[in-house]
């Protein structure tokens, strides 16, 4: 019985920590990776086309469920940001503050380490720098007309720049 219960055990581990480690593989992908080769995993991005946007930085605004398949992001979108046929960064925001239930802070915690009880607090607007050696991570609450929302901005030191500075182009599908 003691067997079964051990089996049983190394079972269910095994199978919780795959879940969690591939909730969301998409926040993981290089920056600096050809969006030519991303697209061939994720059938819902299509973003590869003909439109030369110079030195532009072009930004793709999806449902987050189409590239993460993680519980905590099933009220949010994703802007994804290329430039020069090359991703560069990944913004994940809250769709409505009235439903400002930490998830994004959560799934902050759970994949980057996020450890910070002043923004946990539904009231508190600010950001709080992930960053690790490779990535610019950066987590975030912020004051809109209609309430706090959150935000997780994941970049590289290279590119975090061109989300913020520069021209962005907003494309649509």
């Amino acid at each position: 019985m003691k067997l079964f219960y051990k089996i049983n055990l190394i079972f269910f581990l095994l199978f919780s920590f795959n879940s969690i480690s591939n909730a969301c593989d998409f926040t993981k992908i290089d920056m600096g990776t050809q969006i030519s080769s991303i697209e061939d995993k994720y059938e819902d991005l299509s973003v590869t086309n003909t439109d030369d946007y110079g030195d532009s930085t072009v930004m793709y605004t999806y449902d987050t469920s189409l590239f993460c398949d993680d519980e905590l992001l099933k009220n949010t979108f994703v802007n994804i940001y290329i430039k020069e046929k090359k991703l560069i960064g990944i913004q994940i925001e809250g769709i409505a503050s009235d439903k400002n239930t930490n998830e994004i802070y959560k799934f902050a915690k759970n994949n980057f380490g996020l450890d910070s009880d002043q923004a946990k607090s539904a009231k508190w607007v600010g950001a709080v720098d992930l960053s690790s050696d490779i990535n610019s991570i950066i987590y975030g609450k912020i004051m809109g007309f209609d309430g706090i929302h959150e935000a997780l901005e994941i970049s590289s030191f290279e590119y975090a720049d061109f989300l913020i500075d520069g021209d962005i182009v907003e494309a649509f599908q």
